[in-house]
């Protein structure tokens, strides 16, 4: 059975995303929307473990992969091959978002820290409940394992023998596709803050909440 997107939408209406690219300040901006607005934040990394356990195979081929029977093969593979895999997975672990947050009552105001295909966004949500944070390419290379989230994976793959050589393929495939990412966003009809270093946390956090009405 598919459900309607206008369904969706329906019970949706009190969710807001804060989606777009890697270290694009997205969970900084959620954290804040959940202190000082009272929104359920919803961080869609954070439930990655529970969609593995539900993922199947013949479902959600790209998350079905068995990444811990191989992991030095998991981060040689080639970066187009790898960057496609990471795509994949995107859109299937977006529809156990999605599907989580029809669970929370339809009216509770939920802010999704996450990174959700655009196209995906036109079909369940609309365009003041939708703003998207991503960094340019240059700061993304730069800083994408400066998070604590990050580093755990950076460590690991350190820990190789040649782990300088699995990093700099990793970072290829992560990289592979920047620019083309970045004209998605900007191309989307969505709003967007692409990062710089003149912005800051406050002001960034003024043009979202002006963007989602929270001021009103």
């Amino acid at each position: 059975m598919k459900i309607a997107n206008n369904i969706i939408k329906e019970h949706l209406k009190y969710v807001y995303f804060l989606c777009g690219g890697a270290y694009g300040g997205k969970t900084t901006m959620a954290k804040l929307l959940e202190e000082r607005h009272g929104f359920i934040r919803y961080r869609q990394g954070d439930h990655e473990d529970e969609y593995a356990l539900i993922a199947d195979p013949k479902e959600q081929t790209a998350m079905g992969i068995d990444r811990s029977a191989d992991w030095h093969g998991y981060f040689a593979r080639p970066p187009r091959e790898y960057a496609d895999w990471m795509r994949a997975s995107l859109w299937e672990e977006a529809e156990f978002t999605i599907a989580d947050l029809l669970s929370i009552p339809k009216d509770k105001k939920v802010i999704v820290d996450g990174i959700i295909p655009v196209e995906l966004l036109k079909e369940k949500s609309d365009y003041d409940h939708v703003f998207l944070l991503f960094a340019p390419d240059d700061m993304k290379r730069k800083h994408y394992f400066d998070r604590a989230d990050k580093d755990e994976v950076y460590r690991f793959i350190l820990s190789f023998p040649d782990g300088e050589e699995l990093l700099k393929n990793v970072n290829e495939a992560l990289n592979i596709d920047n620019e083309l990412e970045r004209q998605t966003f900007i191309n989307s009809g969505f709003k967007y803050n692409e990062r710089s270093e003149d912005d800051t946390v406050e002001g960034t956090l003024h043009i979202i909440e002006e963007h989602f009405r929270l001021d009103l």
